[in-house]
């Protein structure tokens, strides 16, 4: 198992990268000039182990060749902080789950993202039906090339000449692997089945240095715990790999309600231990899938541009507010600090069982007289409630149909995973909040207890209550919606304060 090569993508000047940051046209991604981040691609190529597990153990069945692309977004060296944020691309779209979720955290401290392309069906639809001519050398010829593939280029990054992030290879120190939804999946099998182990640096350190493992049941069968290659079994439901065990390196496991419902064989106590720290944060309030961040990357738009039918995502329901990413982001900055400095983050309640639901392997989670889950990170969408939140929907007629690639597979499941409002009663409203400045106050108590624990970051903070101040509330329908909270307002200045640990 060996990364050979790295070059520059050699294209076509219109053409542009699978998962380009940007397209301005089209009103999707994020512009990385004004952040003072460049972007670059690269072509990979070197030797694969392929695996599989036989009788339950993982085992290598022989070595193949491969080239792969890498997508790198980065600053300039005297900015970088050497830490990098690394996945593997997601095989709905080749999508980048970690980017979409964490690039503000990642762009305001000076981090460096690496997205590496591991999914030999998407290795063939690029090479094939997207961009013959830009990616005309994938090839991923088998499933269970990628665990290696991912590791070596995890493993290369620190080595000058061999790393994808080039001149900055010298200046990297943290290297953090995450993941959500299935990529999260794959974090957690990369860290459970031996492939921590197996890509190590020189001197025996580990390449990679903690992990997020993000919306994943251990416990959801296939999904949970991915087969390593074609015709490899699916762990057996109660295979201890599914629970993630000690290791020489922090992981946080952070899921919504809707992994919290079958992920409960898989739950475990979290742990300070020198090789054993662990942490898990369940978000109330909060669904699979995310809304709020469908613009951020513009995949989608791409296969559209090249004539592939891809189906918007509706919801007959009204679509939640809740921000997922807000908390996630939090947590990438408590396990980089739990990494670098050794401070412990903090632990959260979790959710409790009410019984057996309807779907299988699912659970009810405990909810109060609202709808409104019990315990978790305690969210202010949950704890100043205008709604009850629910993390399963349905389609309207005609849309969330999944690509080819996705692993659901019909418009069901994906409206599933995504979650939906129900607006609370008139009356509760406003026996909840005779004004709007007592909502008001109340939300803001509830990011200011979430920033005090490091577990809600200043900007998003800030983000939320200006949401919260312009909301409408129907039973004060005359009463005009509040300004936005300056920085310098005391709001905002508490919330500031906490994360810092200082007085406003």
């Amino acid at each position: 198992m060996t990364l050979r090569h790295l070059r520059e993508v050699d294209a076509p000047a219109p053409s542009q990268p699978l998962g380009t940051s940007h397209l301005p046209a089209d009103g999707v991604g994020v512009d990385l000039g004004p952040l003072g981040y460049q972007e670059r691609e690269l072509l990979a190529t070197g030797t694969a182990g392929e695996h599989r597990h036989r009788d339950g153990v993982r085992e290598q069945t022989g070595e193949q060749p491969y080239v792969t692309r890498v997508l790198v977004r980065f600053p300039t060296a005297r900015r970088f902080n050497g830490v990098v944020l690394a996945e593997p691309l997601h095989p709905d779209y080749d999508t980048a789950s970690t980017w979409q979720t964490a690039h503000p955290w990642i762009t305001d401290t000076g981090a460096a993202w690496v997205g590496i392309t591991q999914d030999h069906r998407m290795a063939a639809t690029m090479r094939e039906a997207f961009d013959p001519q830009r990616y005309g050398e994938l090839s991923i010829p088998a499933a269970g090339l990628r665990w290696d593939i991912v590791g070596g280029i995890l493993a290369a990054l620190r080595t000058p000449g061999r790393s994808a992030l080039g001149e900055l290879a010298d200046q990297v120190r943290y290297v953090y692997l995450s993941g959500w939804s299935n990529t999260g999946s794959f974090c957690r099998v990369f860290l459970r089945d031996g492939f921590h182990q197996r890509h190590r640096l020189a001197g025996g350190a580990p390449a990679v240095d903690g992990y997020l493992i993000g919306i994943s049941s251990g416990a959801a069968g296939d999904a949970g715990y991915p087969p390593l290659g074609d015709g490899s079994p699916v762990l057996p439901a109660d295979d201890p790999r599914r629970v993630i065990g000690p290791a020489d390196v922090p992981v946080f496991e952070v899921l919504s309600e809707l992994e919290s419902e079958t992920h409960g064989p898989a739950l475990r106590e979290d742990s300070d231990a020198p090789n054993d720290r662990y942490r898990l944060y369940q978000v109330a309030g909060t669904s699979h899938d995310n809304p709020h961040l469908w613009t951020v990357l513009t995949n989608r738009t791409q296969f559209r541009r090249r004539g592939h039918d891809v189906s918007d995502r509706r919801i007959n329901e009204q679509t939640s507010d809740a921000r997922l990413d807000a908390v996630a982001r939090a947590a990438y900055a408590l396990l980089h600090r739990w990494a670098a400095t050794g401070a412990v983050p903090p632990r959260a309640e979790r959710f409790a069982f009410a019984g057996p639901g309807s779907t299988a392997g699912a659970q009810e989670l405990v909810r109060d007289s609202r709808g409104n889950v019990r315990g978790g990170v305690r969210t202010p969408w949950v704890e100043a409630p205008v709604a009850a939140y629910r993390p399963h929907s349905t389609p309207v007629p005609g849309y969330c149909a999944p690509s080819p690639w996705a692993p659901m597979g019909t418009a069901e499941m994906v409206a599933r995973m995504i979650g939906h409002a129900e607006p609370l009663p008139v009356a509760e409203l406003r026996a909840l909040y005779p004004t709007r400045q007592e909502y008001l106050d109340r939300y803001e108590a509830a990011c200011a207890r979430l920033t005090g624990q490091g577990l809600l970051l200043e900007r998003d903070a800030r983000q939320l209550l200006g949401a919260a101040h312009r909301r409408s509330l129907p039973h004060l329908a005359g009463e005009p919606a509040s300004p936005a909270p300056h920085p310098h307002d005391r709001t905002a200045r508490t919330a500031a304060a906490r994360e810092k640990g200082t007085r406003p």
